[in-house]
């Protein structure tokens, strides 16, 4: 609970108690709930004795506990683990779902970011101090969404390490006091902000997004939906009188919040923004590219020359690869039938997406969802 991370998944557990007292009154979870808020808190004898008084279940989201950790994976108590990589947990096969923010989604809303200013020259990742598998998985996703434009990502454990590249450069970092420290480097060195680097964090702590000079753009992982999600299936797995087999739940962005650190200088630039932005929100509901164009008050002609220019790509192809995202998401982390799931995704025809997806992946829906499993 000592970020805003934190506070938000506790948020979202609440709002799960607090929803399922309003919407089924006479059989609402009613938990009684131990608050454990920091690691040195999270001590083995104080797993012991929650064990020994039969707690009914865990949520687990402090890094660095091994050994209190070690203690729970060797149960079959209902555990979920949001957004840590714990070795003795990750091997439980039983009675443990794992809610992640996707370090795919993360890494690729970056990415259209910083493509979309149509400014960049260069493109780096700085990993946060101690390198950490959601790091890792944040940089991947970004370097491969960049690949996809014929670009190249750097990336670098110090901000101390950007020396060298061309200017403007595109800067990611793993999290926002990365971003603070990047933008203190470029204080340092006199490099201008967004002029000559533009800087992107990842949580939107309002805290030091707000209060640094200049203000730093970020990502909003879903924290809140994470810990619904989280209580959500601690809920199922108490429910259920025998164990249930492991699974994964990843949680997407929430939003991308424009500050200061990212701030368009250029007309079509903004237009470009403007017409991502669109897509985002809508491309799951069956729009067009005429409907960009509307949407941008210019001409079809214009929109896609401009969005060409900058993202290295069409109007038509970009809402096609957000619906296909959308769908092998769904794909890997639900058991919607597949043409609920092409509803879902701006297709009436469930068979448009089934053709479409066979012919861009070289698999069925069907066989794409048994190989991720």
């Amino acid at each position: 609970m000592a970020g805003v991370a934190g506070r938000e998944k506790l948020s979202g557990i609440f709002r799960f108690l607090g929803e399922s007292r309003e919407n089924a009154p006479s059989d609402f979870h009613d938990w009684d709930i131990t608050l454990v808020r920091t690691a040195a808190e999270f001590t083995p004898a104080r797993m012991r004795q929650a064990l020994d008084q039969g707690y009914d279940g865990f949520i687990v989201s402090i890094p660095d506990t091994e050994p209190s950790a070690a203690l729970l994976a060797a149960t079959d108590v209902p555990t979920v683990v949001m957004d840590i990589h714990d070795p003795g947990l990750s091997a439980r096969q039983h009675n443990v779902v794992f809610v992640r923010n996707d370090p795919e989604a993360i890494g690729r809303a970056a990415a259209d970011h910083l493509l979309a200013t149509g400014r960049c020259r260069d493109y780096a990742f700085v990993h946060n101090p101690s390198v950490r598998e959601w790091s890792v998985g944040r940089f991947r996703a970004f370097r491969a969404a960049l690949r996809d434009h014929g670009l190249w990502a750097h990336e670098f454990a110090e901000p101390n390490e950007l020396k060298g590249l061309e200017r403007p450069i595109g800067i990611f970092a793993a999290n926002d006091d990365r971003g603070y420290d990047i933008l203190e480097y470029c204080r340092r060195h006199r490099l201008r902000v967004p002029e000559d680097a533009l800087v992107l964090g990842t949580n939107n702590d309002t805290l030091i997004c707000e209060n640094s000079r200049p203000r730093l753009s970020s990502i909003q992982p879903d924290f809140e939906q994470e810990g619904f999600l989280a209580a959500q299936a601690l809920a199922e797995l108490m429910a259920k009188p025998s164990p249930a087999p492991a699974r994964t739940v990843f949680v997407g962005v929430k939003a991308l919040v424009r500050r200061d650190s990212t701030a368009d200088v250029s007309l079509a630039g903004k237009l470009v923004q403007k017409a991502v932005a669109y897509i985002r929100k809508n491309a799951l509901r069956d729009i067009s590219v005429p409907d960009v164009a509307n949407h941008l008050g210019c001409s079809r002609r214009l929109a896609d020359l401009r969005f060409r220019e900058l993202m290295g790509t069409s109007i038509g192809e970009t809402i096609l690869a957000t619906r296909l995202d959308e769908a092998k998401r769904l794909l890997a982390t639900t058991r919607e039938p597949i043409d609920a799931i092409a509803l879902r995704c701006g297709y009436t025809n469930p068979n448009s997406l089934k053709n479409l997806f066979k012919r861009r992946f070289g698999l069925s829906m069907r066989d794409w969802r048994r190989q991720s499993a």
